[in-house]
């Protein structure tokens, strides 16, 4: 999946089906997602456009967008899950590369 594919499931996710300024915001989220996840210490081929497979990658990125956009009422909730997706992400061989960790 693409990061463009990504942010596209971001704006089904946020139940945004308009093209408008803000998906300019709803890609600056899906940005710092993965910016995050790197942050961590996710093995770049985790989080290169193109190879966006896996669904917990996936899944924090969507999360951490519905978290931080707008002013949802669940944040806490919502931040919670992320952080708790983060840490099955730590422990789940992510730091090395996707190929080596497949095989």
């Amino acid at each position: 999946m693409t990061i463009q594919e990504l942010v596209s499931k971001a704006k089904l996710r946020l139940r945004k089906s308009s093209n408008d300024d803000l998906d300019q915001d709803v890609g600056q989220l899906v940005a710092v997602a993965l910016a995050d996840l790197k942050r961590i210490g996710v093995h770049e081929s985790y989080l290169s456009s193109g190879s966006i497979s896996d669904p917990l990658i996936i899944e924090a990125a969507l999360i951490y967008v519905n978290a931080n956009f707008g002013s949802p009422e669940n944040y806490g909730d919502l931040m919670e899950c992320y952080n708790m997706i983060l840490t099955k992400i730590k422990g789940g061989g992510y730091h090395r590369c996707a190929s080596e960790a497949a095989g």
